[in-house]
């Protein structure tokens, strides 16, 4: 993972950095041949001991050393040059007045340039070499060897020393001051290291899904841009693909959070072997992946899509188990389905979820039409609330008929929603809206309050034995307080508890089970019977009947109906009859509609039956007229 610390150009650490190291030589050279043409130029004009030649000579030569530094060998040439401007100097000085020369001054910018570009390695050989020419000056001058122009009354000794000391201290001073720099550079270089660490764990833990470790939402959001813009440049376009887990909820619950882990990990390990430099893998919410996939056409994108579904569909030995998954998923197209992550996310969702709707194991592309039952479901949610806040919703009852004699033995309460008092609304079209926004939580609460009030008014005109099943969703289970709102309905009704089924689908095995286990031990502990609605359409598993205290099953209506032209649908329909039997539990077929399917359930031994042949679902002031006044 590359920090954005680790782009950043250190191009103020010249003692580090190669590039700035041979622009700070080929900085010094242009100085030094500035100075050297300067010198020309005076000399010429007030010099009677012109030395154009050596000038002439050593310009000359900072130009070879110009075009000799290179990274490798700016070491080398720096040595070279301090090494000519200092004997030049020397030279200088020796043609000149010596100790007392302008060309001394030149010793000390040396050195400085010295620290810098050698350290001591360079520095001390230097000094040493200028206390030498300082002291030789003076011999030469004392012992008239040398006759320098310019006179004075200073000894050359004592003008020796002055300048050993000088130099010397100018020296120090030098070393004190970078070594303090390059000490103050390394803890500069130790605090960005330490920051650029801080930095990658903190993107680690923002940019990335900490279980898989696959870069997330975020990352994915941040990067979609720049693959856009290449896929642009080499005219792709660039598939947004949500992939969703199917049932996986069912996993959490029945082999526990750390297997489920393992899979979602096994699985990611799998789906990176999909990703290269045109497809990019991102772990989205929950059970959730995103691909990013850049590609010539939607043929090419298709192909893709078929691979990832048949990577997550084959078998993925975890333990001891070879789990089976399914998925589904969506893809948005950029640059015609929008450009921006939002955009094409919600897109991609908005196929996902037709995909989801379409079967397993398929992938769709977002269409219009899409979002168009996106916004419906959106308005549907708003015309929820409506409806409950103006109580538009109203049960009917279907009776539950005992098939040995035909005489009324309880009643299911079926919820419709009467929109504006003047259209009925079947529950197969809003109660999956009402379960995903939420509420259903409400509205179910009122379906229990008023079935329990109902049952209790039928039993005060007369038929006291009957009782009312309520269907419930697995979202009521969600909050853990369902007991207490049955309680409540019931006490405020003042409904004995036997006269109260509560009807659950075997959906809700997905869910968490020790949680749904607790809240329905607690329900059946009061009285309350449990019955598994539409059952041999799910899950099955005989292990929840016993674990959710189950008394009744109720055979799915898509198997009554066509059990008399199909021995298949008769075969289940007669096995759930004997397997209810055996384990001792009540049976209910639903959608009896005809006297040779009612005589052939009650041949079978079947106990209750509700459908149309007995009476279509009432609302409460039928069903009192029709049963209760009749005294049937």
């Amino acid at each position: 993972m590359k920090s954005i610390f680790e782009e950043r150009n250190y191009s103020f650490l010249v003692f580090l950095d190669a590039e700035n190291r041979v622009r700070q030589i080929k900085l010094v050279l242009y100085i030094f041949t500035a100075i050297l043409t300067l010198l020309v130029i005076n000399n010429s004009f007030y010099s009677e001991h012109f030395l154009f030649p050596e000038l002439t000579f050593i310009l000359v030569v900072n130009s070879i050393f110009y075009f000799l530094i290179t990274y490798d060998t700016t070491n080398v040439v720096a040595g070279m040059l301090l090494w000519t401007e200092t004997i030049l100097a020397s030279y200088i000085a020796w043609q000149s007045d010596g100790l007392y020369d302008t060309a001394m001054l030149a010793f000390p910018c040396v050195l400085l340039f010295a620290s810098m570009f050698g350290g001591k390695v360079l520095l001390i050989p230097l000094v040493l070499y200028m206390l030498s020419v300082f002291y030789f000056f003076a011999y030469a001058g004392s012992s008239g060897f040398m006759e320098f122009q310019l006179i004075s009354n200073t000894s050359l000794w004592q003008k020796a020393n002055n300048l050993s000391i000088i130099l010397i201290v100018y020296g120090a001073g030098i070393v004190l001051v970078t070594t303090y720099i390059r000490k103050l550079i390394a803890r500069l270089i130790k605090k960005e290291k330490m920051s650029q660490s801080i930095q990658q764990e903190a993107d680690k833990l923002t940019l990335y899904d900490q279980l898989t470790e696959l870069p997330n939402e975020l990352l994915c959001k941040k990067k979609l841009s720049a693959y856009i813009n290449d896929s642009k440049m080499h005219d792709e376009i660039v598939g947004f693909i949500t992939l969703e887990l199917c049932g996986f909820k069912w996993i959490h619950s029945s082999l526990g959070h750390s297997t489920a882990d393992k899979i979602l990990c096994y699985l990611s390990g799998r789906l990176q072997k999909l990703a290269n430099e045109k497809n990019h893998l991102f772990k989205g919410a929950g059970y959730e992946f995103i691909f990013i996939t850049q590609s010539g056409d939607y043929e090419e994108i298709s192909n893709f899509a078929h691979q990832i579904i048949q990577a997550i569909y084959r078998p993925f030995p975890v333990e001891s188990y070879d789990i089976e998954m399914s998925s589904s998923a969506g893809v948005s197209i950029a640059p015609f389905d929008g450009e921006a992550y939002e955009a094409l996310r919600q897109k991609s969702h908005a196929a996902l979820t037709h995909s989801r709707e379409s079967g397993e194991n398929l992938f769709k592309y977002y269409e219009v039409e899409m979002e168009e039952a996106i916004k419906k479901r959106v308005k549907m949610v708003q015309e929820l609330k409506r409806a409950i806040m103006l109580g538009e919703f109203e049960l009917y009852y279907q009776p539950k008929i005992d098939l040995s004699d035909e005489s009324i033995a309880g009643v299911e309460a079926l919820l419709r929603w009467n929109k504006n008092k003047s259209q009925i609304i079947s529950p197969l079209d809003f109660i999956p809206v009402a379960e995903d926004s939420g509420l259903i939580s409400e509205i179910g609460q009122w379906a229990l309050e008023k079935a329990c009030e109902d049952c209790k008014e039928w039993h005060n005109l007369g038929l006291s034995n009957i009782s009312v099943a309520v269907n419930l969703s697995p979202v009521q289970f969600r909050h853990g307080n369902l007991p207490s709102i049955v309680f409540r309905a019931l006490k405020k009704s003042e409904l004995d508890a036997c006269f109260l089924e509560l009807e659950i689908t075997e959906s809700i095995f997905i869910e968490d089970e020790s949680h749904i286990k607790d809240q329905i031990q607690q329900l059946s502990s009061q009285g309350i019977s449990i019955a598994i609605d539409d059952f041999g359409t799910g899950y099955s598993n005989l292990n929840y009947l016993t674990k959710f205290n189950a008394s009744t099953l109720k055979i799915d209506m898509s198997f009554v109906r066509d059990m008399m032209s199909s021995k298949q649908q008769e075969h289940i329909v007669m096995a759930i009859i004997k397997m209810s039997d055996v384990m001792e539990l009540e049976n209910v077929a639903e959608g009896v509609e005809d006297i040779n399917t009612f005589k052939k359930l009650r041949e079978a031994g079947c106990q209750y039956g509700q459908g149309y042949y007995w009476s279509k679902p009432l609302p409460n002031k039928e069903f009192v007229k029709k049963y209760c006044q009749s005294g049937d």
